[in-house]
């Protein structure tokens, strides 16, 4: 089973397109938002498929977005990246309903083994 669609939520453009192209590249049709906001503000609820989202972002940031998908009832699975965590975040992101943390830079086996688990 192959995730039917993927929502690429990052403030920096560069992760996002590269991302976007790499998983078109492995058959997963992807749309990109640069913020939690422009994400929520578009998201009906009903699509499946899978979220990888940045935990920092100016703004809302991506457990403020988690927070508020699960306060929707939404039950989209979530791939967490960041290039830096810290222990309140991680702390946080384990009471969250996610797939997993992808720390920058990760490569694509760890990406497709997430994938797998969002599609699982």
């Amino acid at each position: 089973m192959a995730v039917a669609h993927a929502f690429v939520v990052d403030d920096e453009e560069m992760v996002r397109t590269s991302l976007g192209k790499l998983l078109r590249a492995i058959g997963i049709p992807n749309t990109g938002f640069a913020s939690a906001e422009d994400f929520l503000a578009s998201y009906r609820g009903d699509e499946s498929g899978c979220l990888i989202v940045d935990i920092r972002m100016p703004g809302m940031n991506g457990l403020d977005l988690l927070d508020a998908l699960q306060r929707r009832g939404s039950t989209l699975p979530a791939i967490v990246i960041s290039g830096h965590t810290d222990e309140g975040s991680l702390q946080r992101l384990a009471r969250l309903r996610t797939v997993g943390l992808l720390e920058k830079p990760f490569s694509l086996a760890q990406l497709k083994a997430m994938l797998a688990r969002c599609a699982g």
